[in-house]
């Protein structure tokens, strides 16, 4: 098979500020996978999770150029082979997600289904997603959460807390956030790892009083130790994002939180995603599934598994001015797969 790389540049609606910066565009990356006719397409969404881990586009060029020789050598139904030449040529996680989404969509194409059906998904089983609202002074938060859900009619809400500006600014947003939104909606939090334990231990408490359903890695990574003491005094579900990337990562966290959050471009693709959501299963834990700054492409990847997850946080592509892909569903809250075969989106603008 033949691989070619394309610089997508994706910029946002509104631009959303996390504990770690903010950010207004991304510099993504267009995989396709030419073979036997067929053209499968995938997508690199750059990164940057702290303590090294961080993927870029550059990166994932230079390591899918040095690992052209050797998959050329592959077919793209071949992708057991196709997965060790990526383990042996040191490709990053972003660039192997992108490998395997076109894969599968090269596959999924070649047979004329759907990604979703080669994975035997139930879209029935598949819930609502929520979406974003950004670290931002109280005031915006009340404009942007009206905009949001008059845009989107979304009835789900991850509010992003965290502040470098501390906790009483965490605090304005999220009251900023009950206060504006519309009657029935459900709330969830992200910190990203801007808590220290102390904070988090205060923050819990406060939080669940105020109906939210669950936290998001409230401690930074690397700090996994502490998930100990604040699991077992927790009033509220804790999920972990940065601390969890691929499979491996499971038995590290069982026990110290209650769920992981799996994103496709740390894990490493569908394959690696499946291994780490039957691997959560076997150790308890319950799993999200959110994503990087990602188009319709990347997302509809997570789509295509999305069934398999219990909650959902996939919706980078409807923060995009413009997304360049089109074809994803999105009703009553949710983001469902396209019925045209592969991942089911094509290309409609250009950059």
């Amino acid at each position: 098979m033949e691989i070619t790389t394309t610089t997508l540049h994706l910029t946002k609606l509104h631009p959303l500020t996390i504990s770690r910066g903010t950010s207004a565009s991304s510099t993504n990356l267009l995989v396709e996978v030419d073979f036997d006719g067929v053209t499968g397409q995938g997508e690199v969404a750059p990164y940057d999770l702290g303590s090294g881990f961080a993927q870029t586009a550059d990166m994932a060029v230079h390591e899918l150029a040095c690992a052209q020789p050797a998959l050329a050598m592959v077919a793209p139904y071949e992708m057991q082979k196709a997965e060790t030449v990526a383990a042996d040529c040191s490709l990053g996680p972003a660039a192997r997600a992108a490998l395997d989404l076109a894969l599968y969509d090269w596959l999924g194409k070649r047979l004329g289904v759907p990604v979703y059906r080669l994975v035997g998904a139930d879209l029935d089983r598949i819930v609502p997603t929520s979406l974003t609202i950004g670290i931002n002074p109280p005031e915006e938060v009340r404009e942007r959460v009206k905009e949001l859900q008059a845009r989107t009619g979304t009835r789900c809400l991850k509010v992003k807390l965290g502040s470098p500006e501390g906790l009483d600014h965490d605090r304005a947003i999220l009251v900023a956030v009950l206060d504006t939104m519309q009657p029935g909606t459900v709330v969830r939090v992200d910190a990203n790892g801007g808590w220290n334990l102390a904070q988090a231990l205060l923050m819990l408490p406060w939080l669940a009083e105020r109906g939210v359903e669950y936290v998001e890695q409230p401690l930074p990574l690397g700090n996994e130790k502490e998930l100990v003491p604040l699991h077992k005094a927790a009033c509220l579900p804790i999920y972990a994002d940065e601390s969890c990337r691929s499979a491996a990562d499971i038995p590290l966290l069982a026990g110290k939180v209650d769920g992981v959050n799996l994103k496709l471009m740390k894990a490493g693709g569908i394959r690696e995603g499946l291994r780490l959501i039957h691997t959560a299963r076997a150790h308890g834990l319950k799993v999200m599934m959110g994503c990087m700054s990602e188009s319709s492409l990347g997302i509809a990847g997570s789509a295509a598994i999305s069934s398999y997850a219990d909650e959902l946080d996939l919706d980078s592509h409807l923060n995009l001015h413009p997304d360049p892909f089109a074809g994803l569903l999105y009703s009553e809250g949710r983001v469902l797969p396209s019925n045209h075969p592969g991942l089911g989106v094509e290309r409609v603008a250009d950059e």
